[in-house]
């Protein structure tokens, strides 16, 4: 089966391709925050190299969230209406584990496995927050051993001290370097630049896990998961 994912939370949107739970075609964008111009012509192009068509897809897989609204909003948007259209199912996945996962790429890897650094996504919330939560990679997937939410830095690192080793992934620990270092001097790990941002393949990987254990979900039926109220809501509930 061929499961198309599609990553548009963080900078830069993009698509993967799975076959039998191999990837066989990425696409990256390049330009910050232009999924709705990207996010189509990207499908179209890992389609046409692998030589498929978009009714050869079994399944997609989304990044869900959290990271940025907009971007949220249209992968979910697109993946239900791809879905609906090819009556397929969608299979919903957390760019925090999908994140974490990346840590396995490269840098660190044994360390990683086996859970002797716990692999932190962060992703910038502003308003000086994060998006985070903590993880051990076990058998190649994200073990949760620090809730996922929505946290100030500082409510973060506290609940991460207990930690010996700690790798950050994410825009996060780009806005909030300072901070880390000036609260978490030792211990503190940053990924490459090329395994720190979020990227459809993780998705695919944990989609196609994910699918294998309880199935996808019918269009209708996906969710973004923002983790937080968008400022317009927040500034009319305060109001």
């Amino acid at each position: 089966m061929y499961i198309l994912a599609i990553e548009t939370t963080g900078a830069f949107a993009s698509v993967a391709l799975m076959k039998e739970g191999k990837i066989i075609g990425q696409v990256q964008g390049s330009d910050r925050f232009s999924h709705l111009q990207n996010l189509m012509p990207q499908v179209k192009s890992v389609l046409k190299d692998n030589k498929l068509s978009l009714g050869d897809i079994s399944a997609i897989a989304v990044s869900k969230g959290p990271g940025s609204f907009t971007g949220i909003r249209i992968g979910v948007s697109s993946a239900r209406a791809l879905a609906q259209i090819l009556d397929i199912p969608c299979i919903p996945v957390s760019s925090l584990e999908a994140l974490a996962i990346r840590a396995e790429e490269g840098q660190l890897s044994s360390e990683a496995e086996g859970g002797s650094v716990l692999i932190c996504p962060i992703l910038d919330a502003r308003r000086s927050q994060v998006y985070g939560g903590g993880y051990f990679i076990e058998d190649g997937y994200p073990v949760e051993k620090v809730k996922a939410g929505a946290y100030t830095i500082e409510e973060f690192l506290k609940a991460v001290q207990g930690y010996e080793k700690v790798m950050f992934l994410g825009d996060g620990a780009d806005a909030c370097k300072g901070r880390i270092e000036e609260l978490r001097p030792a211990g503190t790990l940053t990924a490459l630049e090329s395994i720190r941002y979020q990227r459809a393949d993780s998705v695919a990987m944990l989609g196609a896990r994910s699918f294998a254990e309880k199935g996808g979900m019918d269009y209708f039926q996906l969710e973004p998961d923002y983790m937080r109220l968008a400022e317009a809501e927040r500034k009319l509930k305060e109001s």
